[in-house]
């Protein structure tokens, strides 16, 4: 099948990527963005693997599917994928696709709302830039959850949803920062296989693909973290990770170390920032993550039929 050429705007969140298809991207019918994202996985998932993959793309790269909402008071409705497959929501992804709309001059500074398969979600654009995402609602599952790895040594930590489902621990004894990636993608790869192993799920069995690992901040820049986040695929997060940050206040909030109208600091990798607060919602909470998102370019994606890498390289 020959497959229409692909036309996209890349940005970047705290330096972790976006690439937001635009145009050119079949249609996925009239259903719900969950029915829509469940066709895009049985029907397209080659050209889904082709956008974000080698050699057009990278292994961490996110992409962003731009789709009308079926919603009025919605700018756009939006599927994430990434290299393995869909995601529910995406924090950074979501304030990529903010600024690409400010670039196409859909939205101006204010306020506008994306529909996602997990939810809609609120996002204000500053005058200065600075983007507001107001996530669902997210909540820990589980307290003090122990797992044992495949050494024989245990690791425990809290079960929560932030819009993706985390499995959230402190940092074995590895700095989390840029020197240590090799390190903490394999003590968060042996934690995810162990909750594999061990039948460990979210809700209605959902997998927990995302292995959260935190070192504390010092006492003097107030309540954060320095995180490292595994992401589905064996890639790790070059931004802070929003729905992470919303799952870590939930953990935060119901273990009673944070409150509704504290700031939160979470520290990526990178050693870029976004700044977390929420408000209570029941037993859960709903987070207001903070960032900023910076163009990088735009452009055209082919994929001829005698391209034996058309639907990318499977690393």
């Amino acid at each position: 099948m020959v497959t229409s050429p692909i036309h996209y705007i890349d940005t970047h969140t705290a330096g972790e990527p976006t690439r937001v298809i635009i145009g050119g991207f079949p249609d996925l019918g009239s259903g719900s963005m969950a029915d829509q994202r469940d066709v895009l996985l049985r029907d397209h998932d080659s050209l889904r693997a082709g956008i974000v993959r080698e050699p057009r793309g990278h292994e961490a790269m996110v992409a962003a599917l731009l789709v009308e909402s079926s919603l009025s008071d919605c700018e756009s409705g939006v599927i994430f994928f990434n290299n393995v497959g869909a995601l529910g929501m995406c924090g950074h992804g979501a304030m990529g696709v903010v600024e690409a709309l400010r670039h196409m001059g859909r939205i101006e500074s204010g306020n506008c709302q994306l529909e996602t398969p997990a939810g809609v979600v609120e996002l204000h654009l500053g005058d200065d830039g600075e983007i507001a995402l107001r996530n669902l609602s997210s909540h820990r599952t589980v307290a003090d959850c122990t797992v044992t790895l495949d050494d024989g040594n245990s690791v425990t930590g809290d079960i929560a949803w932030g819009g993706n489902w985390f499995f959230i621990t402190e940092t074995p004894e590895i700095e989390v920062d840029s020197k240590h990636i090799s390190e903490l993608t394999e003590a968060a790869s042996r934690i995810r296989d162990a909750l594999d192993s061990a039948g460990i799920s979210g809700s209605d069995g959902e997998r927990i693909d995302h292995i959260e690992l935190h070192q504390p901040l010092p006492p003097d820049q107030g309540a954060g973290v320095r995180s490292f986040v595994l992401c589905p695929g064996r890639e790790w997060d070059r931004s802070p990770c929003g729905t992470g940050t919303s799952a870590t206040m939930a953990c935060q909030y119901q273990r009673g170390s944070l409150q509704e109208g504290d700031r939160w600091l979470q520290v990526g990798v990178l050693g870029t920032r976004f700044v977390g607060s929420f408000e209570v919602a029941g037993e859960g909470i709903v987070p207001t993550i903070r960032g900023h998102a910076s163009l990088c370019g735009e452009g055209t994606l082919y994929f001829p039929p005698d391209d034996p890498f058309r639907h990318g390289i499977d690393l």
